[in-house]
């Protein structure tokens, strides 16, 4: 028999008595057994719960904290606002998964479309915004205070923003509406994604890769190189200045007296400003975690777009790009020395210990008083 017919061929479904169904449907076959299919299902239920928690928590510490409204958390609200946008979409895709047989269960797609597009603008937002970070990091490290003020203005900042989630909707949304790809209920892999069965899907992934990867990639790459060199650099010419402190001989008490207190203060100086740059590296890894972290998550699935045969790996590939999404609020709970402190009192709920509150926690204060 022709292996062509054998995929047309009936088959009980064991799962649903006295049904049968065809492995084919508008000729798409099954892919993966709803037994997969549930336990990615809830698997994405379970990343989407992480996502929106974790993020929404970042996102309410700079509304509460006027010490986190630093430039660079422009980019990390941003960035956690595009990982709250996928997490909103997950429980579309769960429901298509979850959802035995091969239709959406709706009586219109329109809710798996609107969240195909949030899922890969968002995600691809997110690229975006880790390439401003890194760049953000870069600057302040090596350009002198001056230029990092002129560069990063609040007006500069919104300027970028908006340019990376216009360079995101553009890429996702553009080629679509000119006939190239569609999202949509994918009936392959049972998800709310773009369309695998749509006559230019491979033209569609190749956009979606070349437009959102490689240049961010090439600068988040290169800006992190730069910092780790010049960190090392500095630690270094720290290590040998203080390797080479003598402590002259006096006669005189009062010189002694004098040089003392002028010891002192150098090494307080000293101390302060290596206070800083631990502080500024430590701030500059987590953000380099996340970046990894982000990598870890999205290259196996760009990748495994130019590979053929691969579809039993994409509804994988995805999870594992999704939970991306989650990872990043957990990065900056765990090891962000100013996130932790302020997430921490929010997990509490002494909200009224917070440093610098802003104008929003004080009316929040106000109203509980008059309750």
């Amino acid at each position: 028999m022709d292996t062509n017919e054998t995929m047309y061929n009936p088959t009980t479904i064991s799962w649903l008595p006295n049904t049968t169904m065809t492995t084919m449907s508008i000729g798409i076959p099954f892919i993966h057994s709803y037994h997969v299919r549930v336990v990615v299902g809830v698997l994405f239920l379970l990343i989407a719960v992480i996502n929106i928690t974790g993020n929404s928590m970042v996102i309410l510490a700079v509304i509460f904290s006027k010490k986190l409204r630093t430039s660079t958390n422009v980019f990390v609200v941003s960035l956690s606002s595009a990982d709250l946008l996928a997490g909103l979409a997950l429980p579309m895709s769960a429901v298509a998964l979850l959802t035995p047989g091969n239709s959406w269960p709706g009586s219109t797609e329109t809710p798996c479309y609107i969240a195909g597009v949030l899922l890969f603008t968002s995600s691809t937002a997110s690229l975006f915004n880790l390439a401003s970070i890194a760049l953000n990091r870069l600057t302040l490290i090596k350009s002198p205070m001056k230029w990092y003020r002129i560069l990063y203005t609040k007006c500069n900042l919104v300027i970028n923003v908006v340019f990376n989630w216009i360079a995101a909707i553009v890429i996702m949304t553009v080629p679509p509406l000119f006939g190239i790809g569609d999202y949509g209920y994918d009936k392959q892999q049972h998800t709310c994604t773009d369309l695998d069965n749509h006559p230019k899907a491979k033209t569609f992934k190749q956009i979606q890769t070349f437009g959102s990867y490689p240049i961010p990639f090439i600068i988040i790459i290169t800006s992190y190189i730069i910092i780790f060199v010049h960190v090392r650099r500095h630690f270094k010419k720290q290590m040998y200045n203080d390797g080479n402190i003598t402590i002259p001989v006096s006669s005189s008490s009062g010189s002694i007296d004098n040089f003392q207190t002028s010891d002192n203060a150098a090494v307080l100086r000293a101390s302060r400003r290596d206070r800083i740059s631990r502080q500024q590296l430590e701030i500059t890894k987590n953000l380099f975690m996340t970046v990894c972290a982000f990598f870890i998550c999205i290259t196996p699935y760009c990748m495994a777009l130019f590979i053929p045969n691969n579809d039993h790996f994409l509804l994988f590939g995805g999870a594992v790009f999704l939970i991306n999404s989650c990872v990043n609020p957990i990065i900056y709970a765990a090891k962000h020395p100013q996130f932790k402190k302020v997430l921490r009192l929010m997990l509490r709920c002494k909200y009224s210990e917070i440093e610098e509150p802003s104008d929003t926690i004080k009316h929040l204060k106000a109203c509980c008083c008059k309750s």
